[in-house]
Parts: structure tokens; sequence; C-alpha cells
């Protein structure tokens, strides 16, 4: 190991990404990561920490750029702790995402799959959530909204978000002109003393605003809502009291204080969602995820089994996109489940769809698998637990369709599963432009027996 210190100027030419994006320069062949660093510059980097195996460093000057290099659209890039990628071109953002599922598979699976180019949709402008934390300014006296610094709890003020779009400037713009005007007081996690803690809104076919706070009501909410009907024809509020000294944002409730939570279109349907439901963030590349997945479906007669169903999203647009296939979902959480019958129930598709509330890996322990059945596994970021994959395994599903959100995690999965399964297709997605995180497809086929 070199003789490597915090506070070091580091120069090197970068040889590779890390899997969150950040340039990777060698210094004696101990690898130093460098955020917003581009394969191929020379950069000069400040060590912030040091390691037995590695460093971390802040990026000083590029000393030789890349032809990949452009100046970022949001003048936030680099403070806030948003987006890893605005300094590299569109087109070479897909190229490093395509190069990161495919080293992971590569790597850790040992799969040397021939990954495309992620299917993408707009670069900026996609997001239909905002979520950011309010903050005070002792000096100016002003409440601002914004986001963490990367690896921090300061928050950066901004004044829009260029991945949400023009919606998200209208809404900061309301809810700090309300809050400086009625002086409303900021939440201190030191102190634990201040009301407003964060505001999550999401903006489909209308905007459904959160605001979680210390308390138990909002003031001044006629102010609130005469300013955000200046920019926003249909709204509603909800708050979320959060009296805990945690880093969860929404307290254990969501009650509606102004206005009706209106279906929104999720595709193939319409439906209503809780501020606390989960949906896709980006609604263009959500489609064709779902249309994907159906593809890889279209041949099985038998019936599909989901993994990690959720509030049975996804369960529905396979139902309504594959009219004859029998899906059974299975979900650990008990609201989640209940959600997910009400809308198989309202879109008439009791007769096809079953979901199941059980653990994932006791319900795949006692199933055996009947001929031309599949799997859809759609599991969070920490993927699947390898009880799960061994007993889909023995099970014996003719295919298996895994839906990722993290190359790393799923890498390890199927290194799992490529023991009985051959990997027959990955499509990756960008459904987070800007970002380096990815969403991938993989379709696994299992691997016939030869008789003797």
């Amino acid at each position: 190991m070199p003789d490597i210190k915090i506070g070091d100027v580091l120069e090197g030419v970068v040889f590779d990404f890390a899997s969150g994006g950040e340039g990777v320069m060698k210094i004696d062949r101990f690898p130093v990561f460098v955020p917003f660093a581009i394969k191929g510059e020379m950069v000069r980097a400040k060590v912030t920490f040091v390691k037995k195996d590695c460093a971390f460093g802040e990026l000083v000057e590029v000393v030789i750029p890349s032809e990949d290099r452009v100046k970022p659209v949001c003048p936030y890039f680099g403070r806030c702790g948003g987006c890893d990628l605005q300094h590299m071109s569109a087109e070479y953002q897909l190229l490093l995402k395509r190069y990161t599922v495919q080293n992971a598979l590569q790597k850790i699976a040992g799969a040397h799959a021939d990954v495309p180019i992620p299917i993408a949709g707009k670069a900026l402008a996609y997001r239909n959530k905002f979520a950011a934390p309010f903050a005070y300014n002792q000096k100016s006296g002003r409440v601002s909204l914004g986001f963490f610094e990367r690896r921090s709890h300061k928050v950066v003020p901004v004044k829009w978000c260029p991945v949400c779009g023009e919606w998200s400037g209208d809404l900061i713009g309301a809810l700090t002109d309300w809050a400086n005007e009625c002086k409303i007081s900021v939440y201190d996690e030191n102190t634990g003393k201040g009301l407003l803690r964060h505001a999550v809104a999401r903006n489909l076919d209308s905007l459904c605003l959160t605001l979680v706070i210390n308390g138990d009501e909002i003031p001044h909410k006629d102010r609130l809502v005469a300013l955000l009907k200046e920019k926003f024809e249909e709204f509603c509020i909800f708050a979320s009291p959060n009296k805990k000294n945690t880093n969860v944002i929404f307290g254990d409730e969501v009650k509606l204080v102004y206005g009706e939570n209106r279906r929104q279109n999720l595709g193939k349907f319409d439906a209503e969602a809780s501020p606390k439901s989960f949906l896709q963030v980006n609604a263009e590349i959500m489609d064709k995820i779902y249309d994907r997945v159906a593809e890889a479906l279209e041949d099985f007669d038998g019936e599909v089994v989901e993994l990690y169903s959720g509030i049975g999203l996804l369960t529905a647009q396979l139902a309504l996109r594959l009219p004859r296939a029998k899906i059974c979902a299975v979900e650990i959480e008990p609201s989640a489940t209940k959600d997910a019958r009400d809308l198989a129930r309202r879109l008439k598709l009791e007769d096809r769809v079953e979901c199941v509330c059980a653990d994932a890996t006791e319900f795949m322990q006692n199933r055996k698998a009947g001929a031309k059945e599949a799997l859809v596994l759609d599991p969070p970021r920490k993927g699947c637990d390898r009880r799960v994959l061994q007993a889909a395994i023995e099970a014996g599903f003719e295919r298996i369709v895994y839906v990722s959100c993290n190359p790393q995690t799923l890498a390890r999965d199927a290194a799992i599963l490529l023991e009985s399964y051959d990997l027959k297709d990955v499509q990756p997605f960008d459904m987070f432009a800007q970002t380096a995180e990815i969403e991938t497809v993989c379709v696994f086929d299992k691997i016939a027996k030869t008789e003797v």
C-alpha cells in the first residue's frame, strides 16, 4: 500500500468505472475512487478517506478531459447528491450502464452475456416523484427545500430539479413562499424541535403532496392551498405526522387534509395510490419493463408465480397483457396484499389472480412447479434470499424472469440460478437517467436434462 493520507492531492489516469459510476485511478496499483471522473481522463483528486484496500477522493481538476464530458444541465450538480452522471453525454451514460450490467454478470456470475444498450426514454423531466427535506438558513432567516449532499445530512437548497421538470420548481416556490410568509418552523434533528420535515410529491395526472411534520396539523393551510392553485389545476394534500427522531421519512400514518386523492393513469389501468405506496418514478420506462416481462411469459400456459409482488401493480399489468395467464402473487406485507386483492377485484381479475400473504422463502419451500410454469422475481435492492432461489430451482420452474434494480445483487443471484438454468436474455432499462442506477430484466430457462 502506498503512503496515501487524507488531504493528499493525487494525479492519475482514470482506467475504469466503479459500480456507482465513479472513476477509478490507480496509484502504484492502489485504487482510488473519484466521483465525476470519466474513464480515460487525467484528473487530480483530493483524498477524503483511506481504507486498507482502496481510497476515496473528490475531483479537484480535470487535466485532460474526455470527449464525452459535457456541461451539466443542473446548476446544483456536484453538490446535490441526487445525480451521478450529468457530466457525461446521454449516449455515454447508456454505454456505461451496459458495461455495469455486463461487468457484474461476468465477474460475479461468470456469465458472458451479450448485454444490449439500455432501453431509454427522456434524459430529463422524467421523474414523477419529488421528495426533499426542508431546511432553515440561520443567516438569511429563510426556509428552503433541497437535497442532501452526497454522504451528508447537509441540505443543498434548490429552486427546481431538472430530472423532475418544471413542476418541481412550481411546487418548491409555493412551499417556500408559504413557509416564509407564514413563518413556519423547520425541524431540527439535533433539538427535535420545529415543524416541517419533508415534502413528498407525486405528479401524474394530478399532484399529490404529502407534508411530513413534527406535529399534528398543518398551519395556515388556506394560504398553502391558494399558492398551489396558482400553479396546479388539480391537487390534494396529505399530512404525515412524524415525531420520532428517525431517518425514516414518513410517520406511521398519512391523512388527507385537502382535496381528493384521485386515480392516476398507470399504463393499462387507473388506480388510486396512497402516498406511501411504491410506484416507479419513470412511467415511460415502467411501461416498457412491463411489456418486456409480459413478452417473456407469452408462451406459458401454466401458472405464473410472482414473488415480492407488493401492492400488485406488476401483477395487474401482466394479467392485463396476458389474458390467458393465471398469476399467484406472493407478498409478505398484509396491507400490501389487501391492496393487491382490491386492485384485482376492481379490474375484474379475481378469476385469474390469486394474492397470497406469505413469506417468499416459506411459500417456495412448500411448492412444486407444474409443467410449463414460470416464476417472476421482483425483489428489492438487496436481491433474493438464497433459500428462495434454491427452492425455485428445486421446484423446477421452466422459466424465471428476474426484474432487478441492482446489477450486483442480480449477478450474485444469477450465479446461483446458472447452476440449473441458462441465461437466455438480458435487457437493461434506463429508469433513472443522469444517475448510476439501472433496471434490468433477465430471462432464465431451465436446462433440459440429458437422458442416457
